[in-house]
Parts: structure tokens; C-alpha cells; sequence
């Protein structure tokens, strides 16, 4: 995989591919691979004609409006996850397991909103499975590919600038509790990252999408390094900025352990 994902958060966006070229990264297979940073024409034009299909669109609009805090601190929220889930799994007959189907899953997760996911996803009050936390987090990605148009063959064969940028935007959209996470910063970093590069590909100049997230910063300045180096024996995880988002994030953690209340509705501010 992509130095850029973390196992525990898998990146699967064509977003992340971008990056993995533009930077001579291995493929999936162990062999290196070197895309060019400019495609054929015949890409370019395939490519200028996609369109963020209905339900990207909508995936996008309802992100941006789901609020970043709610009524119920994050503690309560996990609590009514675990709640809803095992309600559902009364009705379904058992709960989720190795063999539990993805329709069975959806039904499970049915109703929950992504604050709610992101609570199972996290492991909030460390009362959801690892089971549970997988499902959450491969549910939450699929979220992101739809607000891009992945969902739409044509569209993932093709990816555009205009689909990275509704993919920034999704992640912006989502709750404070999950910007704070490691993985969402690194997500946000990718995106970024393959937006700028797609928009040059396409003959565009990039719009400053800059985030206030430190760490978001630190990681992308770690993708411009290693694309800057060319060197594919390098990963991301080698890069001096990368370690000083990793750091950084540790330190955040600490800080929000030691200041937030039993309660768990504390949140941290780590805009830069």
C-alpha cells in the first residue's frame, strides 16, 4: 500500500494514486512505478469531461451541512451508537462478526450519522469491537468516494481536480472530533496534494486550499518534499515534516487527555 495510508485508515481514493506516482512510490505489488506528470492528451480530455455525478454532489452539500457540534458531547454520542447498534443487532438476530454481510452491516449502521460512525470508528469510551471500528471506518471512507463521484466507473478511471476539491470539502465538513484524528489529517494532506497536481495536469492554477491544521500542513509539506526528491526508495514516513506531524499529534493527544473532563465533551483547538 501507499505510504501515504495508514492500515488503520485506508486511504482508497484515486487521490491517494496520484500521490503515489507523482512521488515514484511503490505499487500494491512491490514494483516501482513512475507516472508522468503530465498524461496524454487523450487523458486530459477524458478526464475534462467528468463531472461530479448527482450523488457526489449531494454526499458533498449534506457534509458541509452537517454541523461540527451537536446538541450531545461526543461521550453521549458514542453511548447512543453503542445503543442503536445493539438494538439493531437484536432485530438482525446476532451481532456483527467476521461473517457479517455488508447489507447486514448497512441495516446495523442504519440512521447513524458520521459524528456517530466516527465515535465507533474511534473506539469512543472503548466500547466498540475491532470488528465494529473496521466496518465504521471502511463505511466512512465509501462516504468521502461517493462525494467524489467514485462511484461512478467512468468517474474513478478518470479522476479530475474537481473531484479531490470535493473531497477537501467533504473533510472539511466533518466533525471537530474527527479533524482532530491523525488520519483525517493525513486524508485532508492527500487530497490537498493530489488536487494541486491534477489542477496542473489540467493546464490550472491550483486555488489555495491551504487548511489552518497544523498537522494537515506538516504532512503536505512532507508530499511536496518527497515529490520534490524523486527519489521512489523514500517514503513519507522518512520525511522530517511527517515525523513532526507525528509528534505533534502526540502532544495534542496528551494535552486533550489531561484537559478534558470525564465527560468526554471537551475539544481541543489545533488550528494553526
Amino acid at each position: 500500500m501507499t505510504p501515504i495510508s495508514a492500515a488503520q485508515f485506508p486511504v482508497t481514493t484515486s487521490t491517494a494514486a496520484v500521490a503515489r506516482g507523482s512521488v515514484g512510490s511503490a505499487q500494491s505489488n512491490g514494483q516501482p512505478t513512475a507516472m508522468p506528470l503530465k498524461p496524454s492528451p487523450a487523458a486530459v480530455a477524458a478526464a475534462a469531461v467528468v463531472n461530479l455525478s448527482a450523488t457526489a454532489t449531494a454526499a458533498t452539500t449534506a457534509a458541509a451541512k452537517e454541523p461540527s457540534t451537536g446538541k450531545k458531547d461526543f461521550a453521549t454520542v458514542a453511548k447512543d451508537a453503542r445503543a442503536s447498534l445493539d438494538a439493531a443487532y437484536e432485530k438482525i438476530g446476532r451481532a456483527t462478526d467476521m461473517y457479517t454481510t455488508d447489507a447486514e452491516w448497512k441495516t446495523a449502521i442504519a440512521g447513524l450519522d458520521r459524528r456517530s460512525l466516527y465515535a465507533i470508528a474511534s473506539n469512543q469510551g472503548g466500547q466498540f469491537s475491532e470488528i465494529e471500528q473496521g466496518a465504521a471506518k471502511t463505511s466512512m471512507s465509501k462516504q468521502v468516494d461517493t462525494a467524489m463521484g467514485l462511484d461512478d466507473p467512468v468517474a474513478a478511471a478518470n479522476l479530475t481536480s474537481a473531484m479531490s476539491k470535493a473531497e477537501i470539502q467533504f473533510l472539511e465538513g466533518v466533525s471537530d472530533e474527527e479533524k482532530t484524528s491523525f488520519d483525517w489529517a493525513k486524508r485532508r494532506a492527500s487530497a490537498q496534494f493530489g488536487y494541486e497536481i491534477l489542477s496542473k495536469r489540467e493546464g490550472q492554477e491550483p486555488e489555495n486550499l491551504d487548511s489552518e491544521n497544523p498537522i494537515v500542513k506538516l504532512i503536505k509539506g512532507g508530499l511536496d518534499r518527497l515529490r520534490q526528491t524523486g527519489d521512489p526508495s523514500q517514503q513519507l514516513e522518512d520525511t522530517p515534516q511527517y515525523k513532526q506531524a507525528v509528534q505533534l499529534s502526540e502532544q495534542l493527544k496528551a494535552a486533550s487527555a489531561s484537559n478534558s473532563p470525564a465527560t468526554g465533551g471537551h475539544k481541543l483547538d489545533i488550528t494553526a
